[in-house]
């Protein structure tokens, strides 16, 4: 069975946009810049976020999700600690 979404077009009015278009004074655009949220922005430096221990046969491994600089933070990903530790050993302090 099957669901489908109908359209009734006798009730469909054509938009029709004024002829003459006066622009308010309060009216402001907004950039690009405005409408991206805090997430969005690159980041300036090497960061780590969070931190999780995950059960196995073998043990508890830990995962770090990172953030390098001039990524953005939802492109932050998890990293195995040993991993990290080879990679960026200036995130890590002993």
């Amino acid at each position: 069975m099957h669901i489908y979404s109908v359209v009734n077009v006798e009730n469909l009015k054509l938009y029709e946009p004024p002829m003459i278009m006066v622009p308010e004074e309060d009216t402001q655009i907004l950039t690009v810049d405005d409408l991206a949220p805090e997430y969005m922005n690159e980041l300036q430096e090497d960061t780590i976020f969070d931190r999780k221990v995950q059960n196995s046969r073998c043990g508890d491994v830990e995962y770090l999700q990172v953030g390098l600089k001039g990524m953005n933070l939802s492109k932050a990903r998890w990293m195995e600690f040993g991993r990290l530790r080879k990679l960026y050993p200036h995130l890590i302090s002993v």
